[in-house]
């Protein structure tokens, strides 16, 4: 297959930056291995920066297991990114940002320098506020190529997933509201491996929702969405349309977040299959419809003011470009398993439960989710993903704090890799802006029989401040929900 070659760099600014990284799809590696312990479970559950940050980061870090391989050699990391959550509503726009993105330079050049990370911008422009506004959304997650080879970066692939459209918005009484979304979406995929997949398509599509409010905390709604996929590479990926409706019930109060639905897909796809014929060997159209019932649970509560318990169930037919959005919109957004590239669509499940402790010096975590992807017509590419993670952080002093976790993650092919990954860090608020950061992190994979072990040190510098009633080194209080699910995204095929 052939190799395409992509740059794209991240921008760098102020907060003003927030809204371009949104919009402008820059390139971003996720979930690489044992530098992904500091992603979304880490730097997102810890919530140490508080409900609206944003900031530059730079460092460096020593591996000494660079290839991922028994006995490999080591290489020093020198990082410069973003990172944070930050969010914005006002008048003419919204925008919010979750990003945890760097450029990595490898100093011996064993791998070609390159951003690794997550991102997620989602923008709205209020045309006719409360009428008529448009919306752009980027997403930027990158899969692994082979189950079977080590994950670094000469076994990713990067996806970008992009959506814009018109959206309308009409409440012809207090209580009801209507919201139709226009949705072109683009998907561009990239990767300096050899074994590179190419998945680039177009999706054209809509989605209404109707809703109707009960009370101040319940509210029902019935949605519909269709959409059109068309690869550009048609001889290894197929064509496929979707449409599906749903009936849900939303409840949300100061220590409650609760969303129940449940609804049927509709898959089209067209096969070719060949059969045997007086002239001989023929191929004919076989349509294929991964098609069934689609649910969803999300629950969110404060059982005591400083306790989370979060519960989420849900059943969908989606694909792999897709997925990470799925994971990142959940009401308290947890770790995403290792995901393989593939344009062919699939059933995915996904069970899970997380507890949080907050106290005035002391945060603990515990998070447990399964996630299963089925494949209709190719049931070799069916996966099954196990993740427990747990994390505590301990404010040792107005300035200073400590944090140790680690992530088990089981992902069923037909084998099974094991993956943990362990941190400990110490972080230092030498400023009201600046925060130094001491981390050495392990991670072992089996049957690869691999270890790796980093140490290292970052130094990040805040663009947005802490709020004022907020002080240096106190943590934020908690919430019913996790900072980056405050603002939910428009819902897009």
């Amino acid at each position: 297959m052939n190799v395409r070659w992509k740059i794209r760099l991240p921008l760098r600014g102020p907060v003003a930056c927030a809204l371009l990284l949104a919009l402008l799809c820059p390139l971003a590696f996720a979930q690489t291995g044992p530098l992904t312990t500091q992603s979304l479970l880490f730097d997102q559950a810890a919530a140490t920066r508080g409900t609206n940050y944003l900031g530059l980061q730079a460092g460096f870090i020593y591996t000494d297991n660079v290839f991922l391989e028994r006995n490999g050699p080591g290489d020093e990391l020198a990082l410069l990114g973003l990172v944070g959550d930050a969010q914005r509503e006002g008048t003419r726009l919204d925008y919010k940002l979750d990003s945890d993105l760097s450029l990595v330079k490898y100093l011996h050049e064993d791998f070609p320098t390159q951003p690794f990370g997550y991102l997620d911008g989602i923008a709205e422009f209020k045309i006719v506020p409360g009428l008529i506004s448009w919306t752009a959304r980027d997403s930027y997650n990158d899969l692994i190529i082979s189950p079977y080879l080590p994950i670094t970066p000469d076994n990713l692939e990067a996806i970008n997933y992009f959506s814009t459209g018109p959206r309308l918005m009409w409440q012809p009484t207090l209580r009801t509201s209507l919201v139709v979304n226009g949705v072109y979406s683009i998907i561009d995929s990239s990767s300096k491996s050899p074994l590179y997949v190419n998945i680039d398509d177009r999706r054209y599509g809509g989605n209404a929702t109707i809703s109707r409010a009960f009370t101040n905390t319940t509210s029902a709604y019935i949605s519909a969405t269709a959409e059109k996929v068309e690869f550009s590479d048609t001889l290894i990926n197929t064509d496929f349309r979707e449409e599906g409706a749903d009936i849900g019930l939303k409840y949300s109060d100061l220590r409650t977040v609760a969303d129940i639905s449940i609804g049927y897909e509709k898959l089209h796809t067209v096969n070719l299959i060949t059969e045997d014929s007086v002239i001989g060997e023929i191929e004919r159209p076989q349509n294929a419809t991964p098609s069934g019932t689609n649910w969803k649970v999300e629950l969110s509560r404060l059982i005591t003011p400083n306790q989370r318990v979060s519960l989420h169930a849900r059943r969908e037919i989606t694909d792999a470009a897709n997925l990470f959005r799925l994971g990142i919109d959940q009401p308290v957004p947890s770790t995403v398993g290792n995901q393989i590239v593939s344009g062919t669509p699939f059933t995915y499940t996904s069970y899970g439960a997380s507890w949080r402790l907050q106290e005035a010096r002391t945060s603990f975590q515990l998070s447990a989710y399964e996630t299963t992807q089925r494949y209709q017509n190719t049931p070799s590419f069916n996966e099954t993903t196990k993740i427990a993670a747990a994390l505590v952080e301990r404010q040792l002093s107005p300035l200073l704090s400590w944090e140790l976790g680690t992530v088990f993650e089981r992902d069923e092919y037909t084998l099974s890799v094991n993956t943990i990954n362990a941190i400990t860090s110490l972080r230092w608020q030498a400023a009201r802006r600046v925060r130094l950061r001491l981390l050495y992190a392990f991670s072992e994979t089996s049957p690869h029989g691999y270890k790796d072990n980093q140490v290292g040190v970052t130094v990040s510098y805040a663009l947005t401040p802490p709020p004022s009633d907020q002080q240096v080194g106190e943590m934020p209080q908690i919430l019913p929900i996790a900072p980056m699910s405050t603002m939910q995204p428009p819902r897009v095929p």
